[in-house]
């Protein structure tokens, strides 16, 4: 069949298959199951469990106006970096959070209670017992 003007040989013979070779996928459908993780402890035995925490709420008194007074009391200023609320950028957040020194949910005494940006907040969550006692000292 003759090319049309314009038009270029697709395959000019510089392919990587040679001719009669069998592919590698032949008679394989998708993916192979491949199981992700299963060197990975679950539950109990994983190293970041907290006793089943994560699904307790919060108590009662922790609504805006607390949390407000909170970040007032602490001059809307992050205790960590020392960014004000105002200069926040981060997606759509626009407050500083509320930290708990002890990692205790119940414990809403406002001397456990600090205002972190997000940034320092997630940097608060690994390494627990280090934190906990920065802010303890400080």
């Amino acid at each position: 069949m003759p090319l049309k003007k314009g038009h270029k040989i697709r395959n000019s013979g510089k392919t990587r298959f040679k001719k009669g070779q069998i592919p590698w996928n032949k008679g394989l459908k998708g993916y192979l199951p491949v199981k992700k993780h299963d060197w990975m402890p679950k539950g109990e035995d994983h190293y970041n469990w907290k006793g089943g925490r994560s699904t307790y709420g919060y108590p009662k008194e922790w609504n805006t106006t607390f949390l407000d007074s909170i970040r007032q009391r602490d001059s809307y200023v992050c205790q960590l970096c020392g960014i004000h609320q105002d200069e926040l950028s981060i997606g759509q957040v626009k407050k500083l959070d509320v930290h708990h020194i002890d990692y205790n949910k119940d414990n809403c005494d406002p001397s456990n209670l600090l205002s972190l940006c997000r940034n320092c907040h997630v940097k608060t969550n690994y390494n627990r017992k280090y934190w906990r006692d920065y802010f303890k000292n400080a």
